[in-house]
């Protein structure tokens, strides 16, 4: 029956009054243990130190108080206990070498219960099926006879980027995107994307955009108070349930209607593909059951949402810098002259002979991480670490932010400088500094894509330098603009728009790039 006016106005007071009281049971759970936690901001009752959390760039906060108490923060978001970690060293020795201690995902409730996004191996808890999700990935992603069987669609989509990115120079960002997404959806659903306009990529874009545009203030007390998911979306403040149900039919199309084009045809012609691949892996009988069609449609959608946000992030601070500090680009390119000539297009096999670029994109990835803290861990037990006690259930989370911002590990931390990496020889010189192993995560729940994405990164910088130049945008009284480094916060980090020039670098490079183009 319809929910009125009247008896939402007799029943809010009742429903509140259930909140408050399972609110404040949680509040108080009993004795717990808190003598030798980790140093930390003084929170307040009920609270903790929630209303010290901006709800946009947390990670400056957290950096805030990395200077203040140290790489290990211990703060608490209402009554939950989070642990902050901001060096390298602390995550390494937590995530990696305990592993099997902070391997584990919080419940999620948003994202898992609310809007069923249960097939994303990120947001998955450590157990057999997070396992089963994860050696498909390290199978497809991780040996490199599966990263060389990749190139050559990597090569034909970075070619169409060529072609078509000096003719809409003023919407690099969908030209970024369709490079990244045509190649995701080649490799895994065998799908080829002709245009911008590709279904698949508006309705991929659409379960995301949904996805993430719900996940604010209001969805996130959800997993601080998980009885918030039986209260009515028609109590006020409740809202983001309305949000979920949309995000629910999104994410449900995501998954289902691409994996659902590649089954129909998966005893014929299907292109071979990383859905393919899986549907053979675990058939039986030609049959799949309900939780192998589940993990197989969960896992391929993952894998366009995990790697097209973060590595669009990197492509267009790639571009931005190049555009703020044109000494940097016209340094690279020479080493790219002087590599690779005119005559042909950079290729994979260039890559250990670009020392420079390689140092460029490695500062890419420090200056602008496109996840400055990571998705939550949560504590799979009691431990202790430095002599600091770590509650069992307690949020782990790694702040990247501040570990590409300290100066002792980097000097000079907030300027754009690839001659860090380079020794007095010239050569790239990554020791104990190397940004790759950190900007990817860490332990059991490092990206398995990384390999792969650092190939498409690389791939995209090395053909623009190749063939384009890239300045700086004049104004009507010919002075040059320098976009300014802003970004825009939010799950996924990039920059704000920015106008530049991105020219042909010559003829030779038309006709290069022509003349490549043929067979696409």
């Amino acid at each position: 029956m319809p929910i009125t006016d009247d008896f939402a106005a007799v029943a809010g007071p009742y429903v509140a009054t259930a909140i408050c009281v399972y609110i404040l049971l949680s509040l108080y759970p009993g004795e717990t243990k808190r003598n030798g936690l980790p140093p930390g901001p003084k929170g307040v009752p009920f609270l903790g130190n929630i209303h010290q959390l901006p709800q946009i760039d947390q990670h400056i906060t957290f950096t805030d108080w990395a200077r203040q108490y140290g790489d290990i923060v211990y703060a608490e978001f209402f009554s939950k206990p989070t642990i902050i970690l901001s060096s390298a060293k602390a995550a390494v020795d937590l995530m990696e070498k305990r592993g099997a201690k902070y391997s584990d995902r919080p419940p999620l409730f948003y994202f898992r219960e609310l809007v069923g996004w249960t097939g994303n191996v990120g947001f998955a808890p450590y157990d057999d099926r997070w396992r089963r999700l994860r050696k498909w990935f390290q199978r497809g992603f991780i040996a490199r006879s599966a990263l060389d069987s990749y190139h050559p669609i990597q090569y034909r989509e970075v070619r169409r980027l060529l072609r078509d990115l000096p003719q809409n120079t003023d919407n690099i960002v969908l030209e970024l995107k369709r490079y990244t997404a045509a190649i995701m959806l080649e490799i895994g659903y065998g799908h080829t994307v002709t245009s911008l306009d590709d279904e698949y990529i508006k309705m991929i874009e659409n379960g995301v955009r949904k996805c993430l545009s719900g996940s604010g203030a209001g969805s996130a007390l959800v997993d601080f108070f998980p009885i918030l998911k039986y209260v009515p979306a028609w109590i006020p403040g409740m809202g983001f349930k309305y949000s979920a149900a949309i995000a629910r039919k999104a994410i449900e199309d995501m998954e289902d209607i691409p994996y659902n084009a590649v089954n129909n045809v998966a005893t014929g012609d299907a292109k071979p593909s990383f859905t393919t691949r899986m549907i053979e892996d675990c058939s039986r009988d030609g049959r799949l059951t309900a939780n192998d069609e589940r993990d197989v449609r969960g896992a391929a959608g993952t894998l366009y949402a995990g790697k097209i946000l973060s590595s669009l992030t990197s492509m267009l601070v790639f571009i931005l810098v190049m555009v703020q500090h044109p000494e940097i680009f016209n340094k690279v390119q020479e080493e790219m002259t002087r590599v690779v000539g005119e005559a042909r297009l950079p290729n994979f096999e260039d890559r250990v002979l670009l020392p420079y670029l390689e140092c460029v994109i490695r500062e890419v990835y420090r200056w602008c991480p496109s996840l400055p803290t990571s998705v939550p861990r949560q504590a799979m037990e009691d431990d202790v670490y430095r002599g600091y006690y770590i509650p069992k259930g307690s949020l782990v989370m790694a702040n990247i932010w501040a570990m590409f911002r300290d100066p002792d590990v980097y000097p000079e931390p907030d300027v754009f400088k690839p001659e860090r990496f380079l020794n007095v020889d010239g050569d790239a010189d990554f020791d104990h500094k190397d940004p790759k192993k950190i900007i990817f995560g860490f332990g059991r729940r490092i990206c398995p894509g990384r390999y792969f994405a650092d190939d498409m990164i690389w791939l995209a910088a090395a053909s623009i330098v190749a063939t384009m130049d890239i300045r700086k945008v004049r104004n009507e009284r010919g002075e040059e603009i320098t976009p300014m480094p802003k970004s825009i916060s939010g799950v996924v980090m990039r920059p704000e728009p920015f106008v530049c020039d991105i020219r042909l670098r010559s003829e030779k490079s038309l006709q290069l790039i022509l003349d490549s183009s043929t067979n696409i």
